[in-house]
């Protein structure tokens, strides 16, 4: 049995942008944070996270009382148990742990024990393991059968191998003596922003993961078998330049259900997630009703023709145009109501870069299936026809709903998507896309986009899942080859 371990290390959060060291973000650090949850939760599926420590930027207690907590609310979201440890740019231990919460002495998790260590910094930003914790480290061992792994802040590796790292622990020596003779498999470190991956020397393994605030935005997971042999990969939450994504379905403040949507940040975080550019596409439904009016489903039921109609394409216009650089285009998620007509007036149409076009509307209370399934074809084929460039989350009603996909469907669709020209989205914004659909659009030769549907910044070009998703079900494939540019 393997046993998997995620590492998540020095954020650096901060209030702002550090001007001296213009490559570490850690006035994102909160939303690097949680895009890394959220991955780690849904699809990396972990036994431990390991968080090494380095959380905050300025080691002052109060940026740190202030923001620790906000991490810390992040962190909780966590399904894996968690151990987090400070770091040197962390405020003082006593602050750290009260705010953060004192991690048990060890944690046995699969048969492998996890021991982390606080130890105190010395000059050259390198530390140092007392007496007491080389005794507890020894101890702990003594009275395990399995391997132990050691969890610090301060890369610990031999002095012989080359790792390349300027740090480690002046009595590194003594402590990897102990290591040896307690069966400590596996070091886990941080603070060296580089990071290096597994080095191995005289059966144990050493491993800095990277700073998740720099560069890619690294993390590492790591897995070990019952004997302690150790295997690593790194992963980033950046994605490939190489394939020139564009996230084509970026919401904005103006959705009912946006959580923390601002376009400026939209595209600093797309440019940092190595994105080619994104699509700032907004809700017409919502552009057009408020609130009470939506949620009364005014927009499916009377469309345009509804006489309470609140007009806020204006503001978004003009919120976009404020933003807007050669990073970005201009476009909508349209509508449509139960006559097929779409939500959203021409002069707004005549204005859009690019047209996703949406099904968020059905009469699924009808209690006969064949009705609901030709009102499905109906609603889509009036959104292929009146011109969209992408038809977004086909299929997503349905599981919304909790209702089984109506297979015998995606034929029919992929046919019309091939005969009015039109891309189909891939997306897991609360969405699993089905593979035999998207197989059968591919080989039909349909083009996709891949949308976040980002009501979340941290969802912002989070394609994790969707390259995953195209590798599996097209690896014959590029991936560009199958995208629409």
């Amino acid at each position: 049995m393997k046993t998997k371990i995620a590492v998540l290390t020095d954020l650096h959060f901060s209030k702002s942008a550090n001007p001296a060291i213009p490559e570490r973000h850690g006035e994102f650090a909160d939303i690097l944070l949680l895009r890394a949850v959220r991955r780690l939760n849904r699809f990396i599926k972990p036994d431990l996270v390991f968080i090494g420590g380095d959380l905050v930027d300025r080691p002052n207690p109060g940026e740190g009382r202030e923001l620790l907590p906000e991490l810390k609310k992040i962190i909780d979201l966590l399904e894996a148990p968690t151990i987090v440890i400070n770091g040197n740019h962390d405020p003082e231990i006593g602050v750290f742990k009260k705010i953060m919460g004192k991690p048990a002495d060890f944690l046995d998790i699969n048969g492998i024990r996890f021991v982390p260590f606080f130890d105190p910094e010395r000059p050259g930003y390198n530390a140092f393991r007392t007496p007491e914790e080389i005794a507890r480290m020894r101890q702990l061992g003594a009275e395990f059968n399995g391997p132990l792994v050691s969890l610090q802040h301060v890369p610990l590796f031999p002095p012989e191998p080359e790792a390349n790292c300027p740090y480690n622990y002046t009595n590194a020596d003594e402590i990897i003596k102990v290591m040896r003779e307690a069966n400590y498999v596996l070091a886990l470190s941080g603070h060296y922003h580089e990071g290096f991956a597994k080095l191995d020397h005289r059966g144990m393994s050493y491993i800095a993961g990277p700073a998740l605030c720099e560069n890619r935005f690294g993390y590492t997971v790591i897995e070990i078998d019952e004997r302690g042999k150790a295997s690593c990969l790194q992963e980033n939450l950046a994605m490939p330049e190489e394939l020139r994504l564009v996230d084509c379905h970026v919401h904005t403040r103006l959705a009912y259900c946006n959580e923390n949507m601002d376009i400026a940040k939209s595209i600093s975080l797309g440019q940092m997630f190595g994105l080619d550019g994104i699509v700032i596409s907004e809700h017409s439904a919502h552009l057009y009703f408020n609130l009470g009016n939506y949620s009364r489903s005014l927009n499916y039921l009377e469309g345009l023709e509804a006489s309470e109609i609140t007009d806020r394409t204006p503001e978004y216009f003009s919120m976009y145009a404020a933003e807007a650089n050669t990073f970005c285009r201009l476009g909508m998620e349209v509508d449509y109501d139960c006559r097929g007509r779409k939500v959203i007036r021409q002069d707004a149409w005549n204005k859009l870069e690019f047209r996703n076009g949406s099904v968020h509307f059905m009469d699924l209370k009808n209690p006969d299936m064949k009705a609901i399934e030709k009102e499905f074809l109906f609603l889509n084929e009036a959104a292929l026809a009146s011109g969209i460039d992408a038809l977004v989350h086909p299929f997503r009603i349905f599981r919304r709903r909790g209702m089984d996909l109506p297979r015998h469907l995606f034929a029919p669709l992929v046919e019309l998507l091939k005969r009015y020209r039109c891309a189909a989205e891939i997306n897991y914004h609360t969405n699993e896309p089905p593979a035999e659909f998207f197989r059968m659009c591919i080989e039909n030769g349909v083009k996709l986009t891949l949308g976040s549907d980002a009501h979340n910044l941290y969802e912002v070009g989070e394609f994790y899942p969707h390259l995953k998703f195209l590798r599996e079900i097209a690896p014959d494939y590029e991936i560009p080859d199958l995208l629409i540019r």
